[in-house]
């Protein structure tokens, strides 16, 4: 499985999106969904991988990255996998306002795995209130 280089790769191709309207501040949403993602999804794990014959440990870590907008009407977080084999882009969240809902969540699945089902549940459950959930394998 190929996995998305860019944002914008995950955003043209990805599996499904789910989305949802709550009705939390857009910032506190965001604080939220941001400090779950990294617990759930930040660190590194290390890897065994064939080259040329022979074992080498490679570490693979997962790198989370949020940004908010100066007037808090939209957020994003993405968890972005960096190895030297295949890196690219896991998951994105979009947070936005708009006038008819106070904080609009939409979340990109990468692919229809129970690792990434379970963890776009867990968003969804965070911001209302149970922030004990992850993700399933």
């Amino acid at each position: 499985m190929s996995i998305p280089k860019t944002e914008q790769e995950l955003r043209n191709n990805h599996y499904q999106i789910v989305e949802k309207c709550i009705d939390a501040p857009l910032a506190e949403a965001y604080e939220v969904i941001a400090s779950n993602t990294a617990r759930c999804h930040g660190g590194a794990d290390s890897l065994i991988m064939p080259a040329g014959g022979v074992f080498i440990p490679v570490t693979a870590k997962n790198q989370i990255a949020g940004t908010i907008s100066k007037d808090q009407a939209n957020a994003k977080v993405t968890v972005e996998h960096i190895n030297p084999v295949n890196s690219g882009f896991l998951q994105l969240i979009e947070l936005y306002k708009t006038d008819a809902c106070p904080t609009n969540i939409k979340v990109y699945l990468l692919n229809d795995s129970k690792k990434w089902e379970t963890a776009t549940k867990s968003v969804f459950q965070w911001v209302q209130g149970n922030e004990t959930n992850c993700f399933e394998l």
